[in-house]
């Protein structure tokens, strides 16, 4: 399933669009083609009280699987994307976005975050990342499209997606599908699912396999944007930091180092020497910036898609246990795995192991090392005694040929996610337990969820570069240091012999680009680095993150005995607890924190002339006793901090009551309320009011309003430092640090939404056509929001404010976010933003709140036409507001409120947010076949960045499927689907790979087939 359609008019948008959710409605027939595909057993989304119908007062859109089958079946991501009330999705392979998210598919109903969506299965909760939601055996998926914290607890702000399985399925059933992309081996499925018992006890089990195949970004022209720099080409995925270098040649190592970069490495002998010239630069694809800058292309390394495995498994057991008790278990087991989600060769330096802080001038290459007197010589350099770079990065230019084992020229990362979840229960009328409680209904059910997630995310080990740049380098080398009283090993008898290596920083150590087939004229055979030296300079800084999460819900409802005109008041009262943990292990000890600082812990150095030697402890940079390692305790890598092991836990209690009043034979209200504490001190009491009123025949509204909550993520602790990559707009793109710390006082974010709906059913044109239309206005505020306060980049824009990204004042009195600024080399007045600073600090805490507002349009027009059945359907959602409030930090307005609608928001990490999103169905069933033609439709958003980008103003993104299902004999199905029939690119944007991964998909025009057998 695609995503897409075109600006039109509201009237042709009316008429012609549609989508492919059908409200649930009870007090109707529905439409003639809806008939086969009814179910018996209701499960509510959105109320403890039995009985009360879907369509009472709550906006919700149910997708049942004969629906989606109509559609070719699309995958949980496919599917995901393609809700027009649906924000930016996770789960494609977007290294940039998180590639641990990569193939864990999270719902983000409203646009306001994943953590703001609760995900279900049969009513009850389950993970976020819904790789273990069994595809095959699903009967139906219920979209509650508002507001539910009174009913279900935290979480719900944006709504809640319920995932219903069939009802005590009988038989054998199995399929297959296959998918044919364009540059790539293909995406197939498999899965199975058998059921037996017809009487009082059910079991169903299913199994499901589904790959997805690796497609390399060369694949796609659109990515092709960026390798030629020029008028109209997209500079997002362009880096300055690289191995191709300007050089400083220095003199004489000072007899005492100092926090400069003259006073560790020594005086510089001369202007810096180009290790390139603009012609050998532009020969293996670089941009020639200046003497000292040939700028890479990072993206040929990456990929738009990872091979993928996704195994699942379910299983459920539903039993009669007597005439007024059922009990019910299912468990799901769900696993992940990318062997490679591939980066840039190497990372950024932003910091290195010397004492000045910064990304310039960090290491340094003596001329005992071959490789530095090999470039002198060539460069008639005389008297000096070693080298320093401008800027530097371990690979760039001629990639990374060893990481990942000859398999791609990057860094690759490695995910492994797995999930699984068990729940049980009973439920039923009191019956013999309580005899004075006849018609009582119970629900009790206990529900447990367990995540497993593994990442790595590789790091240059900036020591041990410097080492190898000394002839100390590899894993064999075990040379005495002869010289405490400097960082790292000195031993000149001993550099570059028994097992000790020298690293080659220069040109001559690289073939060419070997992705794009260019040829490096500066290359001198054997002049390479050897494999064992350049993998024993990465740790891949693996993490494992385990959750728990249990849940005990207990409710009891029934009818009040009061009898109002429109009947008999019901009711609902019920408790929940929960109980979280959160445990985070991190095995290497360069990651947890065990080496805090650019050396190792004892490393010494001292501190003067006739001063005994120190120790490289965090130390503020104006202590007498500061050696490189500032209070923050960077760790050893050159541009990532280390991950803490951590460990946490959370109980949650609440109480919470639902009353429906039947106030007349039209008009019935639901009222609703929960108070809930926290263990940590925190609470809140939500309330929920809704409603729905009858007017006359056909037309019915509906309203809700209510009040809801999120708490601090589980594991948030105050004071923490996070270090991540930013692109800075003033860096001219550059990737560099950012830290985010935790503030102290962390509290709830609350919210308050509220939904106004109208309802329309009636015959259509002729007595034997149906039309339905349902239009709802929704309204949804958030307080406090939790997440960084005020984006780095931000910050950044604000420091270097001059023309053309310049700073204008050093004095912090006048610029409080100086103190946020990691500069190379302290801060100058008139100075750019490029290659002068290395990090920016934020706070990570309760921030701006969120104001969202807009329409929801469903239809559906249905009529025989010939011997067949046709409809026409529609789903579009109009938002006509999405506002961010004002941010402050330090005194400092960083933003009066950010108008985020139809805009690309790439503050706000590439949050797009399209004004239109909308789906056309067109639907014709004869007999054992049927056709359906879809349009699908995102209107488009602008950059709102300064300056021109890169696809500033965006495109519409229309795409065209079709799908062809046929019944055959023998219980077997045959479903043909061409998707994105007029091969749409997805619309350019000014990221890395030319468009917004978030929201479209890179694969063109596909053609799919699905084979269903049942025995």
């Amino acid at each position: 399933m695609k995503i897409g359609l075109t600006s039109v008019s509201g009237l042709a948008l009316l008429i012609g669009i549609s989508g492919l959710a059908s409200p649930a409605w009870s007090q109707d027939a529905p439409p003639s083609s809806e008939k086969a595909t009814q179910v018996e057993e209701i499960v509510v989304t959105g109320s403890n009280i039995r009985g009360s119908a879907l369509d009472a007062a709550l906006p919700v859109e149910v997708y049942s699987q004969q629906a989606l089958e109509k559609q070719g079946s699309p995958s949980a991501l496919e599917f995901a994307k393609s809700l027009t009330i649906s924000g930016p999705t996770t789960g494609e392979s977007y290294y940039f976005g998180g590639p641990a998210l990569v193939g864990s598919v999270n719902y983000n109903l409203r646009g306001l975050g994943a953590d703001k969506t609760l995900i279900l299965l049969n009513g009850r909760r389950m993970n976020q990342n819904t790789a273990n939601m069994p595809s095959i055996a699903l009967a139906r998926t219920e979209i509650l499209k508002d507001g539910a914290a009174v009913i279900y607890g935290a979480d719900a702000t944006g709504g809640v997606v319920n995932f219903i399985t069939r009802d005590r399925f009988v038989g054998l059933e199995a399929q297959g599908q296959y998918k044919y992309i364009d540059g790539s081996k293909g995406d197939y499925s498999v899965g199975v699912m058998g059921g037996i018992g017809e009487d009082k006890v059910n079991l169903l089990v299913s199994a499901e396999y589904e790959h997805r195949s690796r497609l390399n970004t060369m694949e796609r022209e659109f990515t092709k944007a960026s390798l030629k720099p020029g008028l109209g080409y997209n500079p997002a995925p362009w880096s300055t930091l690289t191995n191709l270098t300007g050089w400083i040649p220095r003199g004489a190592l000072p007899a005492v180092p100092s926090a400069t970069d003259t006073g560790e490495w020594g005086p510089a002998v001369g202007g810096i020497v180009s290790d390139f010239t603009a012609a050998s630069c532009a020969a293996v694809g670089g941009r020639y910036d200046n003497n000292f800058t040939c700028a890479y292309n990072y993206i040929p390394y990456y990929r738009l898609v990872e091979n993928q495995d996704t195994y699942r498994l379910y299983a459920q057991l539903k039993a009669d246990i007597s005439d007024s008790m059922k009990f019910h278990m299912d468990a799901s087991y769900g696993r992940v795995t990318l062997p490679q989600v591939m980066g840039s060769p190497a990372q950024p330096v932003s910091r290195g192991p010397a004492l000045a802080t910064g990304a310039v001038n960090q290491f340094y290459v003596p001329i005992s090392n071959p490789f530095a007197a090999e470039f002198a010589a060539r460069n008639g350099i005389v008297g000096a005694q070693g080298f320093t770079p401008v800027t530097y990065r371990l690979f760039g230019h001629g990639g990374n040929p060893y990481y990942s084992g000859g398999d791609g020229f990057g860094v690759a990362d490695r995910i492994d996610n797995k999930v699984w979840r068990i729940s049980g229960g009973i439920n039923g009328d009191l019956g013999d337990l309580a005899p004075f409680a006849k018609k009582v209904g119970y629900d009790f059910a206990l529900t447990y969820n367990d995540a497993y997630n593994y990442n790595t995310h590789a790091d240059t080990i900036g020591f041990r570069l410097q080492e190898a740049l000394n002839g100390f380098g590899g894993p064999n080398c075990h040379a005495t240091d002869l010289d405490p009283a400097r960082f790292g090993t000195q031993n000149a008898a001993a550099a570059g012999k028994n097992g000790c290596l020298y690293w080659n920083p220069f040109s001559s150590s690289f073939k060419g680009q070997p992705v794009l087939g260019l040829s490096n004229p500066n290359y001198v055979a054997g002049d390479e680095n050897p494999k064992d030296l350049a993998l024993w300079m990465f740790d891949p800084r693996a993490v494992e993150t385990l959750s728990h999460n249990f849940t005990a819900d207990l409710v009891f409802n029934g009818q009040s005995g009061l009898k109002l005109p429109g009947g008999e008041i019901g009711w609902a009262l019920g408790a929940q607890y929960r109980s979280l943990a959160n445990r985070v292990n991190v095995p290497s000890a360069f990651n947890n924190g065990s080496v805090q600082c650019e050396w190792p812990t004892n490393t010494t150095s001292a501190n003067g002339a006739g001063s005994g030697n120190l120790s490289p402890t965090p130390t503020p940079t104006t202590d007498p006793n500061f050696r490189g390692c500032t209070p923050d305790a960077p760790g050893p890598f050159v541009l990532f901090a280390p991950t803490l092991p951590s460990q946490a836990e959370q109980s949650q209690y609440s109480l919470f009551g639902e009353l429906q009043v039947p106030l007349f034979s039209n008009v019935d209200i639901q009222l609703a309320a929960r108070k809930e504490k926290f263990s940590n001190d925190l609470g809140a009491t939500v309330y929920k009011v809704s409603g729905k009123w009858n007017v006359w025949g056909p037309l019915t509204l509906r309203g809700s309003y209510g009040t809801n909550y999120q708490t601090p993520p589980l594991g948030v602790t105050p004071g923490a430092i996070t270090v991540a990559a930013r692109t800075y707009t003033v860096a001219a793109s550059n990737w560099l640090a950012a830290q985010f710390i935790t503030d102290a006082d962390l509290k709830p974010e609350t919210a308050k939404t509220s939904n106004l709906g109208a309802i329309w059913q009636s015959r259509g044109f002729a007595d034997d056509h149906k039309f339905r239309l349902i239009v709802d206005y929704f309204d949804i505020k958030t307080k406090d929001q939790i997440g960084q306060v005020a984006d780095p980049n931000q910050i950044a824009s604000l420091v270097f404010n001059g023309a053309g990204g310049t700073i204008t004042t050093c004095d912090p009195a006048k610029q409080p976010l100086l103190a946020r600024i990691t500069f190379n080399a302290g801060c100058v007045v008139g100075m750019s933003g490029v290659g002068t600073f290395s990090a920016v600090s934020t706070r990570y805490g309760n921030g701006p709140g969120q104001t969202t507002k807009g329409f929801d349009i469903q239809a559906n027009y249905g009529l025989p036409v010939g011997p067949g059945d046709l409809d026409v359907n529609l789903t579009a959602t109009r938002v006509t507001e999405l506002r961010t409030g004002a941010t402050t930090l330090d005194g400092v307005t960083i933003s009066t409120g950010d108008d985020r609608l139809g805009t690309l928001n790439f503050a706000t990490f590439a949050q797009a947010a399209p004004k239109w999103r909308a789906n056309l169905g067109v639907n014709y069933g004869l007999g054992r076949q049927n056709f359906r033609l879809g349009v699908n439709f995102v209107s488009a958003v602008k950059d709102e960045r300064a300056g021109v980008q890169y696809g500033e103003d965006g495109e519409n993104w229309i795409t065209t499927d079709f799908t062809y299902r046929v019944e055959l004999a023998g219980d077997m199905a045959l479903t043909l689907t061409a998707a994105n029939i007029f091969d749409r690119d997805p619309p350019p944007a000014q990221e890395e790979f030319g468009y917004d991964p978030w929201t479209g998909n890179p694969l063109g025009r596909t053609f799919e087939i699905g084979v269903k057998k049942s025995f």
